[in-house]
């Protein structure tokens, strides 16, 4: 029997692997990026956590059952956590978080936050947890890479970088959740939204990595 989430998995997994291995994760991990640019990856994963709260208030309103509210709910608290724990990070680069918040976010930066916000508002809970499933874990396979390079090459304590020391995720309950609110020929539009979602995100490696070479404005 054909398995449409597996399909679903190899058919984005060449942008999962664009992601993980960007040139700017890359840079980070091997050290190879100059501590003082590092100020623009913090300042612009700000502006993306800060716009993601919308994201998860709006998800827990879509969501059709307890058992699907639940599950945002209980992500909207990791989110409150990390940011928690971030601020740590932005201290060791010696900013404050209202400093931070005042930087010029790039566009590319907000692509993906605001396209999930659009995903909770006009699309299915199937699409929507297939988008936070794919990006939840590229995302995860980026901060272990940039947890590994902040610790072997730009001194920071384990307290500082601890928000991006995140274990590798188990997806069981959000696949049930995806296989449980999928209906019958709703696949063909998981796909494309979880792939826009993906290609969003993106974004965000691009604009901040040509801005840390001062190609971006």
């Amino acid at each position: 029997m054909r398995d449409e989430l597996e399909d679903l998995r190899q058919a984005v997994a060449p942008l999962c692997e664009r992601i993980a291995h960007h040139p700017l994760v890359r840079e980070i991990a091997e050290g190879r990026l100059p501590r003082e640019r590092l100020r623009i990856l913090a300042e612009q994963e700000y502006h993306y956590t800060l716009h993601i709260y919308d994201y998860f208030a709006l998800s827990v309103l879509q969501m059709p059952d307890r058992e699907g509210k639940e599950f945002f709910i209980e992500m909207a608290h990791r989110e409150v956590d990390y940011l928690a724990q971030y601020q740590h990070f932005l201290r060791a680069l010696g900013l404050e978080p209202e400093v931070a918040v005042r930087a010029e976010p790039l566009p590319g930066v907000l692509a993906a936050p605001n396209f999930l916000v659009h995903v909770a508002v006009s699309r299915t809970p199937a699409e929507n947890l297939a988008a936070f499933l794919f990006i939840e874990e590229v995302w995860s396979e980026v901060c272990r890479a940039l947890h590994a390079g902040f610790r072997a090459h730009y001194g920071f304590t384990e307290s500082e970088v601890q928000c991006f020391a995140l274990p590798p995720l188990d997806p069981t309950r959000e696949v049930m959740l995806i296989r449980k609110y999928a209906a019958e020929g709703a696949w063909e539009a998981i796909r494309r939204t979880a792939r826009l979602a993906l290609e969003y995100e993106a974004m965000f490696f691009d604009a901040v990595h040509a801005k840390s070479r001062g190609e971006g404005g």
